[in-house]
């Protein structure tokens, strides 16, 4: 059941729309103002956030509070921030996203079946030219990327695995998983806005791209009812009965498994609004 072991992925149109999210929230930023000398005195304007904050005035820590939405490829989320030192954020960001398949045929295979996407994330950005653009390193504290679905296949259908054809002869039914083992997992990004911008605007327009080290998924795929001949013999019977069909079918779950060593990497591209109060 070659449509099986293929799992299902985000769809074009959802990439597309993230790719230009991004783009336009990128041409949005204004950079906040990198001043040489020292304001006036004025300093209640400035704690109120009424008048702009020298690139070198002081900042005090966690003095401030920055509260957002984003979206990106792990789906809509919520964005918290609060500055550390003049060059420096605090910021946590959460995700949470499920996406539900059912009862979808192509190619006479039904599927079922269901996205997570769940992440909890803290980072430390540093701003290293007073401007919008930053680097940052961070963790994901909470990570869930698990994708399971199920399929069936319809009589008169050909599936193949390990390069071995079978015809099906009664309805097959199978299921495949996908798992990100590693709950906790570094992440470097870098991109430009800053949640708390230093030339006293209240709203910013932060955007980032970069990578989680997740580690290799774990991928399962079980074949668990249904018959089957091999192509161009006369051997038919159960998927547990013909010859050499649970061996091919472990040999192509391995061959996804190698295939899947790159993925160790998730990709973060968020976009999003925060007010700063």
């Amino acid at each position: 059941m070659d449509q099986i072991a293929n799992l299902p992925r985000k769809s074009r149109s959802f990439s597309v729309f993230a790719v230009a999210f991004f783009v336009t929230l990128l041409a949005l930023q204004p950079g906040y103002s990198e001043q040489n000398s020292a304001l006036p005195d004025t300093a209640a304007a400035v704690e109120a956030g009424t008048a702009p904050v020298a690139a070198n005035a002081s900042i005090r820590p966690f003095s401030k509070l920055a509260i957002g939405v984003t979206f990106g490829l792990l789906g809509p989320g919520v964005e918290v921030a609060t500055p550390i030192s003049n060059r420096t954020n605090l910021r946590v960001d959460g995700s949470f996203f499920t996406y539900n398949i059912s009862n979808i045929t192509q190619d006479g295979v039904t599927y079922g079946g269901n996205l997570k996407l769940r992440d909890v994330r803290a980072s430390y950005d540093f701003f290293p030219f007073h401007g919008s653009f930053r680097i940052s390193g961070g963790v994901e504290v909470y990570n869930q990327l698990n994708i399971a679905a199920t399929g069936n296949v319809a009589v008169g259908q050909t599936v193949t695995f390990n390069s071995q054809d079978y015809l099906v002869q009664s309805p097959l039914q199978g299921t495949a998983s996908l798992v990100y083992g590693n709950k906790v997992a570094p992440t470097f990004t870098f991109g430009w806005g800053n949640a708390i911008p230093r030339s006293g605007h209240h709203f910013a327009f932060p955007v980032e791209i970069g990578a989680a080290y997740t580690g290799t998924p774990k991928f399962d795929l079980a074949m668990n009812s249904g018959s089957v001949c091999v192509a161009g013999t006369e051997e038919c019977g159960s998927v547990n009965s013909v010859d050499n069909f649970q061996s091919n079918l472990t040999a192509q779950k391995n061959k996804i498994i190698n295939d899947l060593k790159p993925a160790r990497f998730y990709p973060i591209i968020n976009a999003g609004v925060t007010y700063k109060f």
